[in-house]
């Protein structure tokens, strides 16, 4: 069944506060920038987000004004009269803009959505998740930025590990990590633990990995720069801790690269890095082929971003929690019914309803909106 033709799109660049300054090793932010991709049609609503962090912030060079201007000098425009009735055909308009990644992520999951309202099939049906990752729901991992002090540190896990969450994910930066995995082991015992370097390591530093591989940890995720695959490849035989691919794990291509190098056993599948669902999907299949694992990370989005990776996260290849995480873990509000929330401990609900099972609350909207911006056939005509 094919969706009915785009009438209106709006843009609506939100911005709303983290809890608490958000810290990695390559910068910090403290306001959480979106913006919302709205596509109308006479019968349904399909809804993206595009989730750069600020100018400066160590994750990508994407910005939030880059792909405002991405998204409202080309993308939004070209969707006005467009219809989709498969996943083939939603790669074949996304491959159409030249723009960020993040911007075209928002696109083209809002696609996605429509498309899962006309065939009346939920997201997760449309990627081929087993019924049964569906019917158990998406494990939550909890991840914890840089603190001043381990104490610091200590205090932030412990305060949440009573909500269930499957598994704790710490930065580490030169000058802050060995200890950091000797406190939080010693203080916690034997938790699902994992490390997140955000690439700020090189192949110089193998002897603190061959320490940090004395921690029964999950993985060591990015722990050296995208491009590298060397580096990466000479740590993963050093230790037996497995190597997570993020920041390189930027495309198919890229990742099949990594693969063949043997830089990693297990790869982070962003929709926001890699422009969509649908990249997602092939990275993911790919992987599977060549037994690598893969989870599904997260900027953090706000609501509707994360709600995509829900639905992600419930592909068969996906063997580790998930970096999605209640709407109030990490910001003072969110702009979505529902609330992204644990429904059990440590699990979050996949929507049943058709598409991607979440709404905007328009009051919220009205409150963090920064700009707004709509696109008909009116008015480019």
């Amino acid at each position: 069944m094919t969706s009915d033709p785009i009438e209106r799109v709006v843009l609506t660049h939100l911005q709303i506060p983290f809890k608490e300054v958000f810290r990695i090793s390559g910068g910090e932010v403290a306001i959480k920038d979106a913006i919302v991709v709205t596509l109308e049609t006479a019968s349904a609503v399909g809804l993206g987000e595009s989730s750069p962090m600020a100018a400066g912030f160590g994750y990508s060079s994407d910005t939030p004004e880059g792909c405002w201007e991405d998204l409202a000098g080309t993308i939004a425009p070209s969707l006005l009269g467009q219809s989709v009735d498969s996943r083939e055909a939603i790669a074949g308009l996304a491959g159409t803009w030249t723009a960020s990644r993040f911007a075209i992520a928002a696109a083209e999951t809002a696609l996605w959505d429509l498309l899962g309202q006309a065939r009346h099939a939920t997201i997760a049906e449309l990627l081929g998740a087993p019924d049964l990752r569906i019917d158990l729901g998406v494990e939550s991992g909890l991840a914890v930025g840089l603190y001043p002090s381990i104490v610091e540190l200590i205090k932030t896990i412990g305060a949440h590990l009573e909500a269930g969450y499957r598994r704790v994910k710490i930065k580490i930066q030169p000058g802050q990590d060995l200890e950091l995995v000797r406190a939080v082991r010693q203080h916690f015992g034997e938790i699902e633990l994992m490390v997140d370097a955000n690439a700020a390591y090189t192949a110089a530093d193998l002897d603190l990995f061959r320490e940090l591989d004395q921690y029964d940890l999950l993985m060591f995720e990015q722990p050296m720069a995208a491009a590298d695959l060397d580096g990466l490849a000479a740590l993963q035989r050093a230790v037996t801790t497995p190597v997570c691919l993020d920041e390189t794990a930027e495309t198919l291509a890229q990742t099949e690269a990594a693969i063949q190098r043997g830089a990693c056993r297990i790869v982070n599948l962003k929709i926001q890095r890699v422009g969509g669902l649908g990249p997602a999907l092939a990275i993911h299949n790919l992987c599977h082929q060549h037994g690598v694992a893969c989870w599904v990370g997260s900027m953090p989005e706000l609501g509707i971003g994360q709600a995509h990776g829900i639905h992600l996260a419930t592909l068969a290849n996906c063997k580790y929690p998930s970096d999605l995480e209640p709407s109030s873990r990490w910001f003072v509000d969110d702009y979505t019914i529902p609330l992204v929330d644990l429904a059990t401990p440590g699990i979050i609900e996949v929507p049943t309803r058709p598409g991607l099972g979440y709404h905007v609350d328009p009051v919220k909207v009205r409150r963090y909106q920064v700009r707004q911006q709509e696109f008909t056939t009116r008015t480019q005509g």
